[in-house]
């Protein structure tokens, strides 16, 4: 009976019927065990070999882990006795030999959670193949507690040594922060790469400068690969490129690479991800959003990934539901802890929320995790100006220009900080700051609206208006649009004012600022015509003045003090020009209160010894 049984079970196992070898090995383990008359060492084993790979086949983890254990341990006695049927199975199945019987061990642990084991497991393998060094490299890199930089890339070298195309390990060890140069010359030094690979090259070159905070290059060296190879329209490729442009703050050409990217795949996670965020910043509405997470889409083995939870986190976040999208951010989060874009979501959610403690916690997590993106010292810089904590707001700042030295987002950001200080030198660094920011991308919105800004709290509003007309004929912006009209309506000439504002609503018909601008402006044409005096229109002049035009000035728009020559500019509106207009949950906070003398005052050394680094 055994003898017919073990080939029925071995006839279901070869045929792929993982689920109808289960009960038939399980029968066949109990006949042998109980008589042990008919049992042999190779019967036993080869049963168990069965049970334990129809069980990981089956998804069966927990007891699929438990009877490959103890294969292991019965192919050690099997090798103690030199058993000659033990090569003959290894030879017949793969998949049976020692080092892919411990591999699926260590998957198993992997699923199961406990991922120190799972390490442990790979570890004690004396010659591994790049297979299992993938894995171990990647646990390490995910899941290594206390484990080092250098040992999780020595993992990710040993499968480059032996796969050389393997652009994943490739990717991985740049953004550990090895040398892109060494790993191109372990690259190229690899005896079994392929020729005519060039491309390579600017491959490995594209990624050092995007984990090197130099996004624009990157984005150009991927688009030179984009356009002058054979990999054109590669959905990878155009992922990175949108990637890149979006890291960059350039947020409508990243939409556009990364919807091609969504085109080509509609299952590209690595795109629609991205992309949902992309079109937050460009304001594009709840349908779009929708579009990224339909159920064809995301339905595969009825599991949702970190990726899928972090695209229903962002439509919740875009339709204001904001402790609902923190909650799927946490789920996203409990599946893949460096979900980079679900850190910076639930960081954001939080200090929206008020919770800045809980915010800050969650930007340094993602500064450990990924450096390079500028919105974890957006991040945590508001954070910070919330709390008047100024200390960490300085170092922040200086972290983030020395880090993103070309990159307009974080010169402008420094130089909205340092504007808001009590300190006349303090604000002349800022001009000279966001006037660097400008000579990197001289049509950066945030940067123009705090030049504009600048030039306005000096005096000089003709300059103010001169640099803002300019800028929208080329690039118009709803709030841009807004602000100039306000400078107008401060200078008197309310026509360009209503004019201004009316082109800034046909952008975006709900902008409240340009709609308070509009019955500012009908109330004061109202006010003008009974005010017609003489004695009525020389009421008053300067910051005080009670004329019609100030009263415009003065209405109950928020963006009105940003016009106004005696005032500072509102922070949030200077620096979030890029972003989405949610005032609720923005991260670019409004300045300091003057009163608290302490909290507002830079200390001289921080932005003196940064304004003369940016002069070297």
């Amino acid at each position: 009976m055994e003898n017919a049984l073990f080939s029925n079970v071995q006839k279901l196992y070869d045929n792929g019927l993982y689920e109808c070898v289960i009960p038939a090995a399980s029968l066949l383990s109990t006949v042998l065990q109980n008589d042990r008359n008919v049992a042999t060492l190779e019967m036993e084993y080869q049963t168990m070999l069965y049970l334990s790979s129809a069980n990981y086949k089956e998804r069966n983890y927990r007891m699929a882990c438990n009877q490959l254990e103890a294969v292991v341990l019965q192919r050690k006695a099997m090798l103690r006795y030199k058993s000659s049927h033990l090569s003959a199975i290894e030879v017949s199945y793969t998949q049976f030999q020692d080092v892919e019987l411990r591999y699926r061990i260590a998957v198993c642990y992997k699923e199961l959670g406990e991922y120190s084991m799972a390490i442990s497991t790979l570890q004690a393998v004396k010659s591994r193949t790049p297979r299992l060094n993938m894995l171990l490299a990647r646990l390490l890199h995910h899941h290594g507690r206390g484990v080092s930089k250098s040992e999780t890339a020595l993992a990710f070298k040993d499968v480059l040594r032996e796969c050389p195309m393997s652009l994943t390990a490739i990717e991985a060890l740049i953004e550990l922060g090895i040398d892109g140069s060494e790993v191109h010359s372990m690259v190229v030094n690899a005896s079994p790469l392929p020729k005519n690979i060039e491309w390579l090259s600017s491959w490995i070159k594209a990624h050092a400068q995007m984990y090197g905070c130099k996004h624009l290059e990157a984005a150009k060296t991927f688009q030179q690969l984009n356009d002058t190879t054979m990999l054109r329209q590669n959905e990878h490729l155009l992922t990175n490129i949108g990637k890149c442009l979006y890291y960059y703050g350039n947020f409508t050409q990243a939409e556009q690479y990364l919807a091609m990217a969504a085109m080509i795949n509609p299952h590209n996670m690595n795109a629609l991800c991205p992309l949902s965020v992309v079109y937050g910043f460009n304001s594009k509405k709840k349908p779009e959003q929708e579009k990224l997470i339909t159920p064809t889409r995301i339905r595969g083995n009825g599991e949702f990934s970190s990726s899928h939870w972090f695209l229903y986190s962002q439509l919740s976040y875009m339709s204001s539901k904001y402790e609902r999208a923190l909650i799927f951010a946490e789920r996203a989060l409990s599946i893949d802890p460096r979900n980079i874009e679900a850190l910076l979501l639930r960081g954001k959610l939080f200090g929206g929320l008020g919770r800045h403690k809980e915010a800050i916690d969650v930007f340094r997590t993602a500064q450990c995790l990924a450096p390079y993106r500028f919105e974890v010292y957006k991040g945590l810089l508001a954070c910070y100006i919330r709390l008047k904590r100024s200390k960490e707001a300085q170092v922040i700042c200086v972290l983030a220009v020395r880090y993103f030295r070309t990159s307009p987002r974080s010169y402008t950001m420094f130089g909205g900080t340092l504007f808001h200080s009590s300190d006349p030198d303090a604000k002349k660094s800022a001009k000279r700051l966001v006037e660097k920011a400008l000579q990197i991308d001289e049509h950066y919105a945030p940067g123009i609206a705090l030049l504009a800004g600048i030039f306005q709290h000096e005096g000089a509003s003709q300059d103010a208006i001169g640099l803002l007309r300019k800028q929208v004929s080329n690039y118009p912006h709803p709030k841009l649009f807004a602000m100039l009209a306000e400078l107008l309506s401060v200078e008197k000439d309310l026509d360009g004012a209503l004019h201004f504002f009316t082109l800034a609503l046909r952008l975006e018909p709900t902008f409240r600022r340009a709609l308070e601008g509009v019955n500012a402006l009908t109330k004061a044409a109202r006010s003008s015509n009974v005010a017609s005096k003489p004695s009525d229109a020389s009421s008053g002049s300067g910051c005080g003045s009670s004329s019609s035009s100030t009263n415009v000035a003065g209405s109950g728009s928020t963006v009105t003090a940003m016009a106004t020559p005696c005032g500072t500019p509102n922070h949030e509106w200077l620096l979030d020009c890029e972003e989405m207009s949610n005032d609720v949950l923005e991260l670019s906070s409004p300045a300091v209160p003057q009163e608290d003398a302490e909290s507002d005052a830079f200390s001289e050394p921080f932005w003196q010894d940064v304004d003369g680094e940016m002069t070297n």
